[in-house]
């Protein structure tokens, strides 16, 4: 029997443990990487909507005088728009060909764009599944909260309706009410969310006095937001989470099961100290087990979660009163 296996947006998982869409997954070498390393899945490097339309552009300006019909423009736009999809669609194909272990592809969007018209695609390369990695940065004056969650909600209707495949969606914290845009989330027949995602936020070069990117692996100690909300969710929902930020031991592993995590991804821990850190998270976790005598974690999967503890405050604003109160 294998003890860490697990299911997660309806795929068999040999354990827990999902390499996330980042410069780890990015190309077939890397992803052999990550199967040879013991992750369970992996998700593509996602394809950026952004990155798409700036690259369409480009290519438009390029091309300018060299345009001698007047249908040119429509063509090379559609032209430029197809190769980079197919060229990420490729992907898919060749890591599903080369990997025994479940391919998810990945779409970082903002927008209803035109991307959408492509969804139906992974399933024709061959993707397990597709996950939807989605922006709000709420920092427009004139749009409401109300707004901005509509908006969400119906582009994540629209990727529902146009395929098949199992659908997650991975957010950031940024709603107003989270719980209830996870319910609707559920209701809609989304298969799995991801929390949370690590966003762009940028820094600023005091010496240049210029902005500049930000570092943006995850600290060890990022793990409780993602750990709270696992917890406060898991137990009421038909969706599976997986936990995502801060993810650094085999320690916070076992406390994203306990709080109800069916599988959780790792990023920046992998990019930091190498793939041999899966083994040492795996190993981590079947020691606890053999210490609480637990053959598999399916058994104490979701043991304290908020439906499930007797103080479900624990994990509520109370628990904020009392570290305020406590003695350092």
């Amino acid at each position: 029997m294998n003890r860490t296996a697990t299911t997660y947006l309806g795929l068999n998982l040999k354990n827990p443990i999902i390499i996330g869409s980042s410069p780890l997954t990015a190309s077939l070498e890397k992803l052999k990487k990550c199967e040879d390393g013991g992750a369970a899945a992996v998700v593509l490097k996602s394809i950026f909507e952004e990155q798409i339309e700036t690259d369409v552009k480009v290519s438009l300006q390029q091309s300018e005088g060299y345009e001698t019909h007047v249908d040119s423009a429509d063509f090379l736009e559609e032209y430029s728009r197809n190769f980079h999809i197919d060229s990420y669609l490729n992907l898919v194909e060749k890591a599903k060909e080369s990997l025994s272990i479940p391919v998810i592809a990945s779409i970082n969007c903002h927008t209803e764009g035109s991307w959408l018209d492509y969804v139906s695609r992974f399933a024709e390369v061959g993707a397990d599944a597709i996950e939807l990695n989605y922006h709000i940065l709420p920092s427009d004056f004139k749009r409401p909260s109300q707004e901005l969650e509509t908006e969400f909600i119906h582009l994540v209707k629209e990727t529902r309706a146009r395929t098949a495949l199992p659908l997650s969606i991975k957010i950031g914290s940024h709603f107003t009410a989270l719980a209830n845009i996870v319910k609707q989330l559920d209701d809609l027949g989304v298969n799995g969310l991801v929390l949370f995602n690590r966003f762009y936020q940028p820094d600023i070069d005091i010496e240049k006095l210029v902005t500049r990117a930000s570092i943006m692996l995850s600290g060890s100690h990022e793990y409780t937001l993602p750990l709270q909300w696992t917890a406060l969710l898991s137990a009421y929902l038909n969706l599976d989470i997986c936990a995502s930020t801060g993810i650094h031991s085999g320690k916070t592993l076992i406390k994203m099961l306990l709080s109800g995590a069916k599988a959780v991804q790792l990023c920046s821990v992998v990019m930091q100290k190498g793939h041999k850190v899966i083994k040492e998270m795996l190993d981590a976790l079947i020691d606890w087990m053999d210490r609480h005598e637990n053959q598999d974690f399916v058994a104490f999967r979701g043991k304290l979660a908020h439906k499930r503890v007797e103080d479900p405050s624990q994990w509520e604003r109370t628990q904020y009163m009392k570290s305020l109160n406590r003695e350092f």
